[in-house]
């Protein structure tokens, strides 16, 4: 970095993060099929969670494939849904 930016050399950098911040519009992650594409399950949108919900998202999708339908609830799976009302809470979607 400092070859790039020589004005850095003096400076203390403690941490550095780059990439893309999957993030959806209403911070709620989509745990769905893909529309229109069949044999697709997206499971995106997790921004900064994904690995503390990795392993409920990876059995939750387990069971889309396996069973062909989710192993939370019909009521929770419609706050992952791809479709839903981004404007509404999750709260707000489980009434």
């Amino acid at each position: 970095m400092i070859s790039l930016l020589p004005r850095f050399k003096n400076l203390l950098i403690r941490r550095i993060w780059r990439g893309c911040y999957p993030m959806t519009p209403d911070g709620v992650p989509i745990i769905d099929y893909a529309p229109g594409l069949e044999g697709l399950i997206l499971a995106v949108g997790m921004c900064g969670q994904g690995f503390m919900l990795g392993p409920g998202v990876g059995k939750n999708i387990a069971s889309m494939i396996i069973n062909n339908k989710p192993y939370i609830s019909a009521e929770a799976q419609n706050c992952f849904r791809y479709d839903r009302d981004i404007n509404k809470t999750s709260t707000e979607t489980l009434k």
